[in-house]
């Protein structure tokens, strides 16, 4: 029988190399496309996965509830690449006019929606992200999670509503 998500991070926390390899597959994918969608680029994604991935095999054995690894793992992730973003952004000059910073971008949004979902309870950011990032059925997520489908679906809800919430408050 196959192990889920949370045992193999369970395992990972001890010290299970081989058990850390089956969660490297397994989010591999979806950690690359989540942090392509920030930077705008597969390569610089790639090499932030990896980062990523080392940060999270150092970590591990700090991590509490193996339960949120996932989201644990994205927001290593999303921190990493908002810290790379920052690096590469140029710096405006004191003599370009207030109009040069251009109205918010479809990055902008992007990067509004990632940080309302950071800010979202465990329980909520855990679902969207495998929902989303992970891009799992909501059948696939419950079973990751120990939980049923309708309380993944209950979930989704609420986040969605929190999210609309959020994302309305900022504009």
């Amino acid at each position: 029988m196959e192990k889920t998500d949370i045992q193999l991070a369970a395992d990972a926390c001890r010290g299970d190399a081989n058990a850390f390899g089956i969660l490297v597959e397994r989010y591999r994918a979806g950690l690359i496309g989540y942090v392509a969608g920030l930077l705008h680029t597969r390569e610089d994604a790639e090499e932030l996965a990896q980062e990523t991935f080392l940060r999270a095999w150092r970590e591990a054995p700090k991590l509490n509830n193996p339960a949120t690894f996932g989201g644990w793992l994205y927001r290593i992730a999303h921190n990493l690449a908002m810290s790379h973003a920052r690096k590469r952004r140029p710096a405006l000059l004191a003599d370009d006019p207030p109009d040069c910073v251009a109205a918010a971008t479809e990055e902008d949004h992007t990067i509004a929606l990632l940080a309302a979902v950071n800010r979202l309870g465990e329980p909520h950011r855990e679902v969207i992200a495998r929902k989303y990032f992970d891009r799992l059925t909501i059948e696939e997520v419950a079973g990751q999670l120990g939980i049923p489908a309708g309380t993944v679906r209950s979930r989704l809800s609420r986040a969605y509503s929190e999210l609309r919430k959020m994302l309305t408050d900022e504009s």
